[in-house]
């Protein structure tokens, strides 16, 4: 009885092995057509999407004066761009040295403005920002100064010389809004920059 019990198993485990070896084989020579692969094609809304990142105007970039002068006298600030939505693009910034990013969430998030004329697109290019030690306590003396309440980054992006398409942000101090999208901020900014 215990035979024909271990010859069933042994059958049983034959087979069903040939069975799982028979449903692996893809026929690969049989499926081959001369129809387009479908895993090729594009939809519209993926082109534009790609368009779209791939060239565009830049916003202005703002935060409040009181995030600006937490970070503290001295602060040497580098950004970093970041892509928060499609076609949006926004700069975050670290203190300190670089090799202490690592793993690290950015101390300073830039708000998305007013759209700005500055183009982005092919010949542009995209690297970290910075703000010295110097350039910060400028900015900071002259925002306890002039009791502006934000800091408003306008994009530039110079076409000639030997800065051309570098991506760079002039930096503006003002009373008004950001959030306000009236051509009025622009034209304070041309007013009030701080020079760096």
């Amino acid at each position: 009885m215990r035979k024909k019990f271990l010859i069933r198993q042994v059958s049983f485990i034959i087979l069903l092995f040939s069975l799982l070896l028979s449903c692996n084989n893809t026929g690969t020579d049989a499926a081959k057509t001369d129809t387009p692969d479908a895993t090729k094609t594009t939809d519209m809304g993926d082109m534009k999407m790609q368009a779209d990142m791939m060239g565009g105007n830049l916003d202005t970039l703002w935060l409040d004066s009181a995030t600006f002068l937490h970070l503290g006298a001295g602060t040497r600030l580098t950004f970093r761009f970041y892509i928060d939505t499609p076609g949006n693009i926004t700069i975050h910034g670290w203190t300190g040295n670089s090799n202490t990013w690592n793993n690290k969430l950015p101390e300073v998030k830039l708000l998305t403005g007013r759209q700005s004329s500055v183009k982005f697109g092919t010949g542009s290019y995209f690297g970290n920002l910075q703000i010295s030690p110097n350039d910060y306590n400028a900015i900071r003396n002259k925002l306890n100064d002039t009791k502006s309440k934000f800091v408003v980054f306008g994009p530039v992006n110079p076409t000639t010389g030997t800065d051309a398409g570098e991506i760079f942000y002039k930096i503006y101090l003002t009373s008004d809004s950001p959030r306000n999208i009236t051509p009025l901020i622009v034209y304070k900014f041309l007013v009030d920059p701080t020079g760096i």
